[in-house]
Formats: C-alpha cells, structure tokens, sequence
C-alpha cells in the first residue's frame, strides 16, 4: 500500500547504479565482466553466482526467471549498503518484462498437460507468476516497500521513468530498483537500475527517458 504525504515533490533523480547481464559479459557500471558462455543457461549463470562468492542455498530452488533477477541485483548492489541509508519500506521495485513467466508457464503445463503422467510439481507452479521474482528479491535485500510487475511488448522507458518518478514523488518512498528481467528457453535479458534522489549521487545518470535507454542499450 503507498504512503502518500505532502511533501516537497523532488526536481530530479538519478540512476545511482547500474548492471545487466548479457551473454558472455556482465555490464557494472563503468565496469565490463567478462564470463565464457558455452550457450547453457543454467551454466552460465552458476558461473556468475560463484563469481560473486554467494551462500544462499535458496538460490538453486527460484526457476531461471528468478535465477536471472537475483544474479543481476547481486551485481547491482555489490558494495552499496541501502540498509544504512533507507528503511526497508522506503525502498520500491518498479519490474517489467514481455513474457511474464512464460518459461515457467510451459514447465508446468507439461507436467499437467498428459492425463497418463499427470504430476504437477509444486516447487514449479510456484513460479507461474512473474512477481515472485519481486518476492524473492525482497526476500534477499529485506525490501518491504511497494512493488509492482508490468508485462510490456518491449522495454518501456517512458512508462518506467513516469511511474517511478511518480511513486518518488507522492509516497514516503526514498528509493527504487527498476527492473526489466526477462527469460525464454530462446534467450534472456535483464538489467536494472537503483533509482535515489539526485542529491545522493555522487556520480551517475539523470532519471530521463533517453538515460534509461542509453543504459539499457549499453
């Protein structure tokens, strides 16, 4: 539920950090990671995952949706400690993606779709909806504030910097990851970006249109 209050509506924000992850490389910032990609998903990611030197167990539980939106918030906040400067409620999640939880979707409809080996799964059902990637991630990071899921043709800057500029500006909300995270057996794409009051940026790029997909498109 939004906190909205009274208070002084901000000039600008920026994009106080910045990751994305592409086959073969890892987007941070100004910095470029390269990772070898043999063209296996599930590979590819776990090698990121050891590149990070993480011990969450229930990593290797989430479907590749999830897989994909943990790797890439883990290399957004490598080293950014939001806990000292926000509450847990004021920090917001603004995600989209085109395919929902498609890939997740098909999984379980094979395990449904044959009355003979009829045997839904429950550890994959649980991930035919998109927004608990949202879950997973508050989960992680301890995040309570709103969060919400679009599904979009294609990635929607317009859309993403107005509804993120407006939950800033008439909630009690200090923060906001914006999120487009996307997977399908053909391919994936994810990136994301923490969003804060430009008086907090010491470097970075100003909330726009244009610097959302210069990111985007980097």
């Amino acid at each position: 539920m939004q906190q909205f209050y009274s208070g002084k509506v901000k000039d600008s924000y920026c994009i106080s950090s910045f990751s994305k992850i592409g086959k073969g490389r890892v987007f941070q910032n100004s910095k470029v990671l390269e990772f070898p990609y043999s063209g296996e998903d599930g590979k590819y990611f776990k090698s990121l995952y050891k590149h990070l030197e993480l011990d969450y167990p229930k990593y290797y539980k989430m479907d590749a949706l999830c897989k994909l939106a943990f790797l890439t918030a883990e290399f957004l906040l490598e080293g950014i400690d939001l806990k000292h400067k926000y509450q847990p409620s004021e920090i917001a999640l603004v995600f989209a993606n085109s395919s929902s939880s498609l890939n997740t979707d098909i999984k379980h409809n094979q395990s449904i779709s044959d009355k003979d080996q009829y045997f839904p799964k429950p550890a994959v059902f649980v991930y035919t909806l998109p927004n608990i990637m949202l879950g997973e991630l508050s989960i992680r990071h301890t995040f309570r504030g709103e969060n919400v899921f679009f599904v979009a043709e294609k990635f929607d800057s317009q859309m993403l910097v107005d509804y993120t500029t407006n939950l800033l500006n008439t909630t009690r909300h200090k923060a906001c990851i914006i999120g487009w995270v996307d997977f399908l057996a053909e391919g994936f794409e994810s990136a994301m970006f923490l969003v804060e009051d430009a008086s907090h940026c010491e470097q970075g790029e100003l909330l726009s249109t244009e610097g959302l997909q210069k990111l985007f498109y980097f």
